[in-house]
């Protein structure tokens, strides 16, 4: 299996990106296998053969000397002493006497019953421990191979699923990156960015030009205060006040002597019946010139309010 290489490793290394190409393109499958030619792949297949041949032989060794072990006390205590000295020869390097040789060969059917005994028990145990009672310690070689090819299906699938995890994490881990850049960007332009400075500029724009407008305003409202006020209107609205404070005073004088007449025809009582229309006529003149003096009261009030 080859490991993924994150793309910024290998732009920041060019000489090792070109090794790792031509391994990955040109030298090694997927899965870390060798490209070579055909000759060499067999001259390879040839050696795992030979290699895996040898392992199988050592590990059978192996396994009769320690089951040679575990018998011995089923064993007659002669042929339990000529194994030991076989052992014994087997680590040393020694030889064994010719007797004991032939001795350890005449044992050899019961020594075989024995380990054939013991080994297809712990072939029964490892069935039962793989498959349960349908597999058997003679078709268990089958089983185990169905199960080394699954599970080297799963670790393919597991290596695929591996994969594409990283390229995913790599891919998130380059957004996030983005983002996290971005963010900071934009923070930054928020607060002492041109765009920050450009907004505070233009809210003390806009307030001194509130402050101008507002100032132009009073200065428009002052100017046509002068204009509609100047001092021809001025004098001659003094002029009209003093005017009707004129035909004010007239007209309560008016209203006085006429009052004063009333009174002096009321007392005569009788006799007078004769003049009661002129009387109604002056009271009806009184009550006019009581009016327009109510009037000219509201007109000066007026003027003084203005």
């Amino acid at each position: 299996m080859i490991p993924i290489c994150p793309d910024e490793v290998l732009e920041r290394n060019p000489q090792f990106k070109t090794v790792f190409q031509d391994l990955t393109v040109n030298k090694l499958n997927s899965d870390a296998s060798t490209k070579l030619s055909n000759e060499g792949v067999k001259e390879s297949q040839d050696v795992d053969k030979r290699l895996t041949t040898l392992r199988e032989d050592l590990v059978k060794t192996k396994i009769i000397r320690q089951k040679l072990v575990h018998i011995l006390n089923e064993l007659p205590a002669d042929l339990k002493e000529v194994i030991d000295l076989y052992l014994c020869s087997q680590n040393s390097g020694a030889v064994l006497r010719k007797d004991d040789e032939a001795f350890f060969l005449e044992g050899l059917p019961l020594i075989c019953k024995a380990l054939n005994r013991t080994i297809l028990e712990d072939a029964t145990d490892l069935a039962n421990m793989c498959g349960g009672n349908d597999v058997t310690p003679y078709t268990l070689p089958t089983h185990l191979t169905h199960r080394l090819q699954s599970l080297q299906s799963r670790r393919t699938y597991l290596y695929n699923l591996r994969t594409q995890t990283l390229k995913k994490t790599l891919h998130l881990t380059t957004l996030l990156r983005t983002q996290i850049s971005t963010t900071i960007k934009l923070i930054e332009q928020t607060k002492h960015g041109l765009s920050s400075r450009a907004q505070k500029s233009q809210a003390r724009h806009l307030a001194l030009v509130s402050e101008s407008l507002e100032g132009k305003v009073k200065i428009m409202y002052f100017e046509q205060l002068d204009r509609m006020y100047d001092d021809d209107t001025t004098g001659a609205l003094a002029f009209y006040k003093e005017h009707l404070e004129d035909v004010k005073v007239r007209l309560k004088k008016q209203g006085r002597k006429a009052e004063g007449e009333l009174e002096e025809y009321e007392g005569f009582g009788e006799g007078v019946r004769r003049d009661v229309v002129r009387y109604a006529k002056v009271l009806d003149e009184v009550e006019r010139v009581k009016a327009e003096i109510r009037r000219l009261d509201g007109g000066d009030v007026e003027m003084n309010i203005s």
